[in-house]
């Protein structure tokens, strides 16, 4: 299967890939663009005007600090433990 991530420069109307793509030469492609800033970090794909995702769970967080306080701290590890009830890994 053809590489699916790839970085390119764009200069002069085209796009330039950094480096070489396993393509078969004339095959048509679509492209999702993620730009970066001039420092060659990513900007948000999200839409213009709505905050990240992460401000808005910190925000949530700010504004009812209660509603997390009684969450496990290790849901991630024992997900099977907190969804099905099966024994923590490593009890």
């Amino acid at each position: 299967m053809p590489q699916r991530l790839f970085r390119a420069r764009y200069a002069n109307g085209v796009l330039t890939p950094l480096e070489p793509l396993d393509l078969s030469e004339g095959c048509e492609v679509t492209v999702d663009v993620l730009a970066e800033d001039e420092g060659g970090d990513a900007t948000s794909p999200a839409e213009p005007g709505k905050p990240p995702l992460l401000e808005i769970v910190d925000e949530i967080r700010r504004e009812y600090p209660d509603a997390f306080s009684g969450m496990p701290h290790d849901g991630a590890k024992h997900y099977k433990h907190y969804l099905y009830g099966h024994p923590r890994d490593g009890d």
